[in-house]
């Protein structure tokens, strides 16, 4: 186990290293001035001399490659730069968002797992029934809706017409804020986690062990939580590690839809305002958050699953 883990460290931080590169030219290719940004039509009145003074105070002048390495050894002390806009660390800003975009991200994934587990295990069980393919047809028109367009239905029916929930903002932390942009996002993918589950009770319900089960007595729920949801476990987790990114991509348009103070609606201002620093400290923050999910997932199953770890190794040789 000790191997596999310093394996799956080790090719973790390599993704890290690779994945800050590619995000950090490409924000540096990103249309726009920050020196604009940060200076507005003053800027215009200032001469020359004093804008290549801002630029190389801003380390622009440098190549790329310099301003990478520049940039990594800062964020290696604690230092992600300073927001263009407000001139405040970059890091401070980026924090006060993040509780907002955690809380909307475990709201929703609690909704996914409740209607994989709820929907997943009866389909599966009933498999090719009128119930199945009623779930199974509902399951792909959610998949299929642009999570934008659904997201202004439900504003539309539950804030305008029936005048029961908010249309936006957080509140003081009441549930009734969070409902609508935590459904939006669950059942935009739950319907993946359904599929998953279903088709795991459908090859393993009939399987030989489960048979001997029922033959020693034990009852059809005794066997489902006992031995099927245990060994569907592994699917679900390492598709739940690889849907996060989505989910995360995905907040940027349920967050600026219903004025959700996160991460995503944070990174839609920046990416407008040119605020590359604020945008590149959430860009980062999200993929060492997706990492670190995803090498926490390979871990756990690698030790539910001794095999997997085995099997990693041996192609490692």
């Amino acid at each position: 186990m000790g191997r596999f883990i310093v394996k799956r460290i080790v090719e973790s931080l390599f993704v890290l290293i690779i994945g800050s590169m590619i995000c950090f030219a490409f924000i540096r290719v990103l249309p726009g001035d920050p020196a604009a940004a940060m200076y507005g039509d003053q800027l215009q009145k200032l001469s020359e001399a004093d804008r290549l003074r801002i630029t190389e105070n801003l380390g622009l002048d440098k190549a790329l490659p310099v301003q990478y390495t520049k940039w990594l050894g800062q964020v290696f002390q604690g230092d992600w730069g300073q927001s263009t806009i407000s001139g405040v660390d970059a890091a401070t800003v980026v924090a006060g968002a993040l509780h907002p975009t955690f809380l909307l991200l475990l709201s929703s994934q609690f909704l996914i797992i409740l209607l994989a587990v709820l929907f997943g295990i009866s389909t599966g069980l009933k498999h090719r029934s009128l119930y199945d393919q009623a779930v199974t047809v509902i399951s792909f028109v959610f998949l299929s809706i642009p999570p934008f367009w659904f997201a202004l239905m439900l504003m539309i029916f539950f804030s305008v017409y029936l005048g029961i929930l908010p249309t936006s903002g957080m509140g003081n932390g009441q549930l009734r804020y969070i409902l609508l942009p935590s459904l939006v996002l669950a059942l935009s993918h739950a319907g993946y986690y359904i599929r998953l589950l279903r088709n795991h009770i459908i090859i393993t319900k009939d399987a030989g062990f489960v048979f001997a089960l029922k033959a020693r007595g034990f009852s059809q729920w005794t066997i489902i939580k006992n031995h099927l949801l245990p060994n569907a476990a592994i699917p679900l987790l390492s598709y739940a590690g690889m849907s996060l990114a989505v989910s995360l991509a995905s907040s940027v348009v349920v967050e600026t839809i219903f004025s959700w103070p996160g991460l995503g609606r944070l990174a839609l201002k920046s990416a407008l305002a040119h605020d590359y620093p604020v945008l590149l400290a959430i860009i980062m923050l999200s993929m060492v958050f997706v990492i670190l999910v995803n090498l926490f997932v390979d871990l756990l199953c690698a030790w539910i699953d001794p095999r997997l770890r085995i099997q990693v190794l041996e192609e490692g040789k």
